[in-house]
């Protein structure tokens, strides 16, 4: 059946009279009336409770409100006394120095600021060409003076940082851990322009990488000591080390950084071997270099192994006999040997150990104005594999790990450090 519309809708049959929609008009007018009124009666008791509603809300809102203010004055009062004059207690005034200070004496993480900070370095420029030498793609020639070129990125230090982490760990609360990681020639004296040619990484930010994921081992900062003074002669120029002088200026940095007194070197106390022909001098031409090396403030007495195995023989802190020639660096304690303790009369009763490649040589007899016994162990060639015994041994409470930085970068060398350390 199909759908209608209203309008098909059959209509009512039924009529009705006027008098009968007069009635319904009355009676429903009236009802709505009523109700009307009805409405109105209830929308008017409802305004008076919601009114009073508020009312109380209101005063419940003072009440509460009172009664935080009453508690936070309170508080603030008790603190008051507690940090007045009359109580004893008093808030700390921090300079920056003391406040910097503090933070790198926090528990657990002993990077301190200055370490992290890392100056830029000024290098003269005499516009000059520069270029690889034809023996050897990793050395580049400049100014009459050969660079090893430093290619690794930053993260490739976060393993020298897990390796020293490694050390503290395993040498305990008891003993105090450096590391110091030495740049090389090209960072302190080859010009922005040619480093970009060459294709140098920078070495400030791969220093920063490492010594920022310290945990423990406090980082010393020789950068920008190098920094400071790389117009003089810190570096050889046919070699890949740094002179005595570059290894002087890195000993001040550590004692600076260690609460120590350096001892001071001179003109009257320093000694020279003309000659001195290294590892890159047949890279290019006229390359030569002076090794120089300077009187300690203290009598020494030294004892070599040149075997692990060995008792030791009676050495000088400098060789003897120095001669010119490709070996004149070994004048430092002798060259590479798996084992060197120097004795010291300084009397400080202080003994420490020394981690380190063939950079550390000139660097380690300044430590005799400072230390009674330093131990100087070849990661390469000493033979141990338990570190913290050795120390124990010995009644060694402070380690220094110093290597260059291709070392620090190095696999290799990063291994041999792990085998010292031992488990």
């Amino acid at each position: 059946m199909a759908n209608r519309r209203y309008s098909d809708r059959q209509r009512s049959s039924n009529t009705y009279s006027d008098d009968f929609y007069i009635g319904m008009s009355y009676e429903y007018g009236q009802l709505s009336s009523d109700r009307r009124r009805r409405e109105r009666a209830r929308k008017l008791a409802a305004k008076r409770r919601r009114t009073k509603n508020r009312i109380k809300l209101i005063a419940l809102g003072v009440v509460t409100l009172v009664i935080v203010i009453s508690l936070v004055v309170g508080i603030c009062s008790g603190i008051k006394s507690c940090v007045s004059d009359d109580s004893g207690f008093k808030t700390a005034k921090v300079s920056a120095d003391a406040s910097k200070k503090a933070k790198s004496n926090v528990a657990g993480k002993a990077n301190s600021e200055e370490a992290l900070q890392f100056v830029k370095v000024q290098i003269e420029d005499n516009n000059k060409k520069g270029m690889f030498s034809s023996q050897n793609g990793a050395v580049y020639l400049w100014n009459k003076s050969a660079y090893e070129i430093f290619g690794a990125s930053a993260d490739r230090s976060d393993m020298y940082a897990e390796v020293i982490n490694k050390a503290t760990k395993h040498l305990g609360d008891d003993i105090k851990v450096y590391a110091a990681m030495i740049p090389l020639h090209a960072e302190m004296n080859l010009p922005e322009r040619l480093k970009a040619e060459a294709g140098c990484s920078s070495q400030a930010d791969n220093i920063y990488n490492a010594y920022s994921k310290f945990d423990k081992a406090q980082p010393i900062n020789i950068y920008n000591v190098l920094a400071e003074h790389n117009k003089e002669y810190l570096y050889f120029n046919s070699d890949h080390h740094w002179t005595g002088l570059g290894a002087y200026y890195a000993y001040t940095a550590f004692c600076e950084q260690t609460n120590q007194k350096p001892m001071t070197i001179s003109e009257e106390g320093t000694h020279s071997v003309e000659g001195f022909t290294g590892s890159f001098h047949t890279y290019g031409t006229g390359l030569k270099d002076t090794v120089n090396y300077y009187d300690l403030p203290y009598d020494t007495s030294c004892t070599l192994y040149s075997d692990p195995a060995s008792d030791g023989q009676p050495a000088d802190v400098y060789y003897a006999n120095p001669e010119a020639g490709e070996n004149t660096y070994g004048v430092f304690i002798n060259g590479d040997q798996p084992k060197f303790i120097i004795d010291s009369a300084c009397e400080s009763g202080k003994k420490i150990a020394v981690i380190k490649e063939s950079f550390g040589n000139a660097f380690v007899p300044y430590l005799s104005a400072n230390y009674s016994e330093v131990h100087v162990l070849d990661m390469r060639y000493c033979g141990i594999t338990n570190l913290k015994k050795y120390c124990e041994d010995n009644e060694i409470k402070e380690v220094m790990f110093i290597n260059n930085i291709m070392s620090a970068n190095s696999a290799e060398r990063i291994e041999d450090i792990e085998k010292i350390i031992g488990r």
